[in-house]
């Protein structure tokens, strides 16, 4: 008998007498355990939301910049070399983050009109060196467009529960398990909190994880390869990052057990690349004849025009920020909580969840791991690479600052990586009782974590009714 594609929809269940022990007493209790990560993932995120003060997310003031030139003039804004070109003028908008595609600010736009009315939002707090009070306004319509981004949260995390499901379809634990990583990182939290694309990159990262692992369980059909193709190609829309996505999903598609033959298979991938790159390609055609570059950025300050001694003190930072702020949003807590601490819990729980994983491999004889998970978990892992590659390929050879504050950027990958890491820990125990145990004692840790962020942000920021230290 085969097993049913329903087996990874959210809510699913595999309808095999095999899964009748993941679908039947244990499927009730994971989806109330699901509904609370998610409950504890929407307090969390709005209340980390209230304590980042409104313009001080990651370059919010460009994004919102972005946000506003379309919802208001129907346009997109002019890319601005000059980092304090912050402030909207109608119909004549300027960004630095006007280099993006625009599909996220298409939708924030909507929120925006939606709630456009409402009064602006005052900000004062004081200058930490100079001591001198600063006022100003931020349309009220930020907040909303703020609450939007953990929406796209919430979006994600089921779709991360809906990819561990397929891919470990009998361990509830594991679904759980990734899904408390993810909702309790606190740069999730962070990010989603926040006026930024990172958040709809993320919704598209974790959908098409999920139709990887589709094809690689169940095969593929041609209308299957169309649907990785449209994932693929919106991601793209949202941000060049998810070109990692595209030699993935190739790899995908020669791996898949649905093709019958080797030109069908040739068919499907070249019909899926093309549908990726031609959805976006009027974007990158629409900066070429604007700018004269496809790939045009705001800014160009490499690495490797430093000088010397410059660039080999960035080069012997870059590891240690990258790493910190692929978890916490290091440069604002850092006065108000212990960043070894989080790097050695976060350390800790990398080094432990890999040797996990070596442990499943180990096995292999004894307790093969089924071939759609071996290649979901080697693919998942290869696309944290491939962005983590451009990342660095961004810092050396376009923005220095990049390897500095750009490990929020690994977030985007996060979705893919929960279910990895999840397996990895619960492999320690050898997937038995004290799975259970271990995956509650990571998410219950990274939860302690997520709270010490929030407080010390609001402790940075002056904001929840807490004062600046």
């Amino acid at each position: 008998m085969q097993e049913s594609p329903d087996a990874g929809q959210i809510g699913g269940c595999m309808r095999t007498p095999s899964a009748e022990s993941a679908a039947g007493p244990r499927a009730l209790p994971a989806k109330l355990g699901l509904a609370a990560i998610l409950a504890a993932y929407c307090a969390l995120a709005t209340v980390q939301s209230l304590a980042t003060r409104l313009q001080w997310g990651p370059d919010e003031p460009g994004h919102i910049i972005y946000v506003q030139s379309v919802a208001l003039d129907g346009r997109f804004p002019d890319i601005s070399r000059d980092e304090t070109d912050d402030a909207y003028v109608p119909g004549a908008a300027r960004t630095h983050e006007a280099h993006h595609p625009p599909a996220y600010y298409a939708l924030a736009a909507v929120v925006w009109r939606i709630f456009a009315g409402l009064p602006d939002q005052p900000v004062r707090y004081t200058s930490g060196p100079s001591g001198e009070l600063v006022r100003f306004t931020v349309p009220g319509a930020v907040r909303p467009v703020r609450l939007l981004s953990v929406l796209l949260g919430v979006v994600t995390l089921l779709l991360t529960w809906a990819c561990a499901r397929t891919i470990f379809p009998h361990r509830p634990a594991i679904w759980l398990g990734a899904v408390g990583l993810l909702a309790f990182t606190p740069m999730f939290t962070y990010v989603t909190g926040v006026i930024n694309n990172d958040p709809l990159l993320h919704c598209f990262f974790a959908a098409t994880a999920w139709q990887w692992a589709r094809l690689l369980r169940f095969g593929g059909s041609r209308r299957d390869a169309v649907i990785l193709g449209l994932l693929v190609g919106g991601a793209i829309n949202v941000k060049e990052t998810a070109l990692a996505l595209v030699p993935v999903s190739v790899f995908v598609l020669a791996l898949e057990p649905g093709s019958e033959s080797g030109r069908q298979r040739v068919a499907r991938i070249a019909g899926m690349a093309g549908l990726a790159l031609a959805l976006p390609a009027w974007w990158y055609v629409h900066k070429w004849l604007i700018y004269g570059h496809p790939f045009s950025y705001a800014y160009y300050t490499p690495l490797t025009e430093l000088p010397e001694a410059r660039r080999a003190a960035l080069l012997t930072a870059f590891p240690g920020a990258i790493f910190l702020f692929s978890f916490v949003p290091a440069d604002v807590v850092q006065a108000e909580m212990s960043l070894g601490l989080v790097a050695l819990v976060f350390g800790g729980l990398m080094v432990l969840s890999a040797g996990g994983l070596a442990v499943a491999l180990l096995r292999r004889k004894s307790r093969p791991l089924p071939r759609f998970e071996a290649q979901a978990l080697g693919l998942c892992l290869l696309t944290g690479a491939l962005v983590l590659a451009g990342l660095l390929r961004n810092a050396f050879f376009l923005d220095w600052r990049m390897g500095l504050t750009g490990g929020r950027y690994m977030v985007t990958v996060f979705p893919l990586l929960a279910p990895v890491a999840a397996r990895g820990l619960s492999a320690l125990v050898a997937d038995g009782r004290w799975a259970k145990v271990v995956l509650a004692a990571a998410v219950l840790s990274l939860l302690a974590i997520n709270i010490s962020v929030i407080r010390a942000t609001a402790l940075a920021y002056g904001t929840l009714g807490l004062s600046v230290r």
